[in-house]
This record gives C-alpha cells, structure tokens and sequence, in this order.
C-alpha cells in the first residue's frame, strides 16, 4: 500500500468510527461511574475493539467483494450478516441525518440564540412540536427542511463513491480539528472550568471495581467505532492490502482521544454554567429528557460572542453526524454498485432518497421518543452483527487463513492469539454483552409504553434479522 492510500485509509476510517457513537457518552460514563473510565474503555478497546477492526478491515482486503458476498464466500446462507449489517446502516443512517438536521436548525437559530429563556421547552416546542405518542400525522416543518439540507450535504460525499467520500473527508477534517481546539482551548479558559474537570476526572477507585463500569466500557468499545455496519469492511477492500494492524490502533487511540478532549470541553463548560446558574454540575450533566446539547446551550448566552461561538458549537457537532451518516451510506452505496453493478450516482440517489423517507417517522410529533426507542434497541443489532461475523469467520471458515494474511501483510505477526481470540473470547464477550443488556431492558425501557416499545424496540431487531436471512438466494448468487 502506497502512503498516499495508507493516509485515505486511516482518514476515512478513523473519521467514520469518530462519527458513530454518542459524542457525549464516554464524558458522562465518566463522570457518572469514575473519572478512572478511561482504563477500563482503554482496555476494552485493546481486547475487544482493536482486534475485531483487524477483522473486518481483513474481511475486506482478504475477500476483495462486497460485504454481502464476502460472507457468501463462506458458506452461501451467511450472505445473511452481509445483509444485516446493511439493514442496521440503513437504520442508523436515517435517524442519523436528523439528528444533523437539528443541529442545522440550530445554526440559524444561534442569531438571537433564540433558546434562550428556555433550552428544552423551546426544542421540544418550536422545533420538534413534540407530544408524548400522539399526534401521529404532525410534523416539524423546521425539521423537515433541515433534512432535506441534511441529506443534500450527505449525498454530496457519497455522490461518487470512495472518490468523493475522500474529497468531502479532506475538506471537513480540518476544520473538525481545528474546531475541537479552538472549543477545548476555550472552554477551559471559562470560569470554573477546572471545577467542572474535576468532575469529569474525579477519581474514584471503587467504580474501577464495579461491574458496571467495565460493561459499559466494553460496550462502548464495541459499538462506537463503526463495526457491524460494513463500512470497515469497504474501506478495508478500498485501501487494498497492508496496514490492518497499525490502521486497527490507530482508530482505537483516535476514538478515545476524541472522546477524553470532549470530555474536557464539555465539563469545562458544565462547570461554567453551574457556577452561573448557581446549581451543582451533577445537576447538569446530560439530566432529564432531551439531547445533551440542550444543556450545553443554556451556557453560549454567556460567551464571548455568543452568536459565533454558538453557530460553531452546532457546526462542530454537526460534523460528528455527516461524517456517521455519510459513512453509513457509503457502506451502502458501495453493495450497491459493486454487487448490482450499478453506477454511483444512482446509487447514492437511491439511499439518499430512502434514508430521507425512512427520516421521516423521527420528525413526526412523537419521533424523538420513537427514535430514543430505535436507537436504544439498535445496540443489539450491532452487537448481534459483530457476533454473527466473529462465528462465521472463526467457525465456518480457515482462520488461520485470516491471521497470516493479516501478519503476512504487517510488521506485526499475530500468530494464533488472534484465531483463539476469534473463535471463544470474542463470542464469549459479545454474548455476555447482550445478556446484560437483555437483563436491563427486560420489564421496560424509559417507561415508555410497552406497545411501543415492542413496535419499534423488538421491531428494530427482529425485523432486519429475519429480513436478512430470508432474502432470496438468487440475490446471493448475483456477482
């Protein structure tokens, strides 16, 4: 692999893993379990993160097709988990591209910071027009202008593919850089911010010793760095061969550099706000109904030019969101094309017109309670993805075949740690995963009516599984 595809790789990678997972999890996991979480997150990407993106990168540089006949290759009914991967980027795709477009409206809003008086209430008032399960037929026009802006900017990386995808990537990764300085380097500027950073630092050597913190962090580590989705696996066929090792660590740190420098800007902030609020910071981190950024923008009217900061602050995280949903796509788009041989642009017009139209079912009256529900649920259908690909690959097929391709094509020779750790341990933890998650989720999920709950909660699991293993085997035959 030459240097110039060796960097398209790490940054197409590493923007799409930043991109997916809630920005704001690892700071409140943090803050709420022991400001120590960095080491059991550090470790839990290292024994479980690390070695299933060498696994999905290696899927498709090893394999050279789509995700859907690279598990066909295996054993022709495993063209499956192909499938399912694609059905949950569909899924997380659409709720992804409104969430973008709330942070769309909210730039337009920063004039006049229009929140002012009331953060939450004016969200679920003015923008969303929300109600509790009801009102099925109403809409947020704001929201709805918003994502067609959402899905114009999201089509323009996927347009052409790989190509345009590298393009877009360039042109944004810069500014998201400089922008998480300019707001880490900011907000610790702010008056108690260090309060706030104690908070979020605070050690506490007990939570190392709960299990909730190492279940947490081992879930995180295997739902925020884009597995399960087959974007891994189409940059990996992309980049060609080589790099599988160094590019898996390189995510890895990436991913929590990102999440500690969040982490630093957002309780800086939070401590700043308490202080001018006169509460405590337990009080404002991410409580009660309604996105983080809720809370965060209850502070810009503070800030030194509040306006630009504001419409900053939006762009900022907005970025997180195209470059998820983007991602999202392009894992798509690329079965698309390479499976159905169709052409790019028609296939970007087509994800991009039924991930809007999927949109819609989260700008309805009661679609951020539906989407709280989807996207909640959807953490078993990646983790079901990833345990799925794990079996195939460790128990349906020559592992050893996996493993000295990968030390074949590195400096790194994994030898047979890697295949035991394919074939028992990373079913074992994906197993235990979903247990524990099963064990919390089993009476009710936010006390949300349990009609709904079964409708889009076990719906979004249920559904893409069986759709998956029961599409036609006339498709999986298609080269």
């Amino acid at each position: 692999m030459n240097s110039n595809s060796r960097f398209y790789f790490v940054l197409l990678s590493a923007g799409s893993a930043v991109g997916l997972g809630n920005v704001f999890l690892y700071p409140y996991l943090s803050f709420r379990l022991t400001g120590l979480f960095f080491i059991p997150y550090m470790i839990a990407l290292a024994l479980l993160g690390v070695p299933l993106l060498m696994l999905e990168f290696s899927i498709g540089q090893y394999f050279n097709k789509n995700i859907v006949d690279s598990f066909a290759s295996v054993r022709k009914w495993l063209s499956g988990i192909g499938w399912l991967m694609l059905f949950n980027a569909f899924i997380a795709m659409s709720y992804y591209a409104v969430i973008l477009s709330w942070h769309i409206i909210y730039i337009f809003v920063s004039f006049g910071l229009q929140w002012r008086s009331d953060a939450k209430a004016y969200f679920f008032s003015n923008v969303l027009r929300s109600g509790f399960f009801r009102g099925f037929t109403v809409f947020s026009l704001p929201v709805f202008i918003a994502l067609i802006i959402a899905w114009a900017a999201i089509f323009f990386c996927i347009r052409k593919g790989h190509e345009s995808m590298k393009k877009a990537f360039l042109i944004i990764f810069p500014f998201f850089v400089m922008l998480a300085l300019l707001f880490l380097a900011y907000s610790l500027s702010l008056e108690n911010a260090l309060a706030g950073i104690y908070a979020f630092l605070k050690p506490d050597i007990r939570g190392l010793f709960g299990l909730d913190a190492w279940i947490n962090a081992f879930s995180l580590a295997a739902v925020s760095l884009g597995l399960s989705f087959g974007i891994m696996h189409a940059l990996g066929r992309k980049a060609g061969k080589g790099f599988v090792v160094g590019n898996s660590f390189i995510v890895a740190v990436f991913k929590l550099m990102s999440g500690i420098i969040i982490g630093f800007a957002v309780f800086s902030i939070l401590g700043f706000l308490a202080i001018k609020n006169g509460t405590g910071i337990s009080s404002l981190a991410f409580s009660g109904a309604g996105p983080e950024f809720t809370v965060l923008a209850q502070a810009f009217p503070f800030f030194y030019m509040p306006t630009l900061f504001s419409m900053l602050f939006f762009a900022f995280i907005g970025i997180f969101f195209v470059f998820g949903a983007a991602s999202l796509a392009y894992s798509i788009t690329h079965v698309l094309v390479h499976k159905f041989r169709t052409r790019h642009f028609n296939a970007a017009v087509f994800v991009s017109g039924f991930g809007f139209l999927l949109g819609l079912l989260f700008i309805i009256s009661p679609g951020f309670y539906i989407m709280d529900i989807v996207s909640h649920f959807i953490y078993y259908n990646v983790v079901i993805g990833i345990l799925l690909e794990a079996v195939a690959i460790g128990w349906f097929f020559d592992s050893w075949k996996i493993a000295h391709f990968i030390s074949q094509n590195s400096s790194v020779n994994i030898g047979a740690s890697w295949r035991i750790f394919i074939r028992y341990i990373a079913p074992l933890i994906l197993l235990l995963l979903l247990l524990f998650r099963v064990k919390n989720d089993l009476l009710s999920y936010n006390s949300y009516p349990f009609a709904y709950v079964l409708i889009f909660g076990v719906g979004t699991v249920m559904l893409p599984m069986v759709a998956a293993f029961l599409m036609p085997q006339r498709i999986f035959d298609r080269r």
